[in-house]
């Protein structure tokens, strides 16, 4: 069974734009557990 579909591979432009989005955006975790996003800028 596949799980991928033969789409074709993203542009480089659009592998930037991910990149800058993991960059700044970060979670933490609290001493409770819970999961807090940030936007590092």
């Amino acid at each position: 069974m596949k799980y991928f579909t033969q789409l074709p591979s993203p542009s480089e432009k659009t592998l930037e734009l991910i990149r800058k989005i993991a960059r700044s955006y970060r979670v933490i975790q609290l001493s409770d557990g819970t999961y807090v996003p940030l936007c590092i800028n």
